[in-house]
């Protein structure tokens, strides 16, 4: 075997294996998530996350109570589903939204002030989302 072969074999097995974890990572416990990077407990979001958070004693029982009522509020995915559309507006960026604002008419009556408030939000995205609204 020469080398260039060997070298290159290596290469395709590790491409291969980096792969397969993108496509599959939704799947991996969450334990193994969390090891991947694809978990960052320092700002958790699903419940899982909130949890495992809560349990690693990243957040207090008060932040995790909060966090899990606006994971599981329905009003959240309204909210998300309203200014996710809207250009620079990504799922967390959403949820920072979803955590300020009850309601989409309680957002929709937010002053420009209001939305730069929320993390990630500036004068922009502020813009747009009154826009939008």
């Amino acid at each position: 075997m020469t080398p260039e072969f060997a070298v290159s074999s290596v290469l395709l097995i590790i491409w291969a294996c980096s792969t397969m974890v993108s496509r599959f990572e939704d799947y991996f416990p969450l334990a193994v998530r969390q090891w991947l990077g694809e978990i960052d407990l320092d700002d958790p979001r699903t419940v899982e996350e909130i949890q495992l958070a809560y349990t690693d004693n990243r957040i207090t029982e008060a932040e995790m109570e909060r966090r899990l009522a606006v994971a599981v509020n329905p009003r959240t995915e309204q909210i998300r589903n309203a200014v996710e559309p809207v250009s620079g507006i990504g799922p967390e960026t959403a949820l920072n939204i979803a955590a300020k604002f009850e309601s989409e008419r309680e957002l929709r009556e937010a002053s420009r002030e209001d939305l730069e408030d929320v993390p990630n939000v500036g004068p922009e995205r502020a813009a747009a989302l009154r826009e939008r609204l």
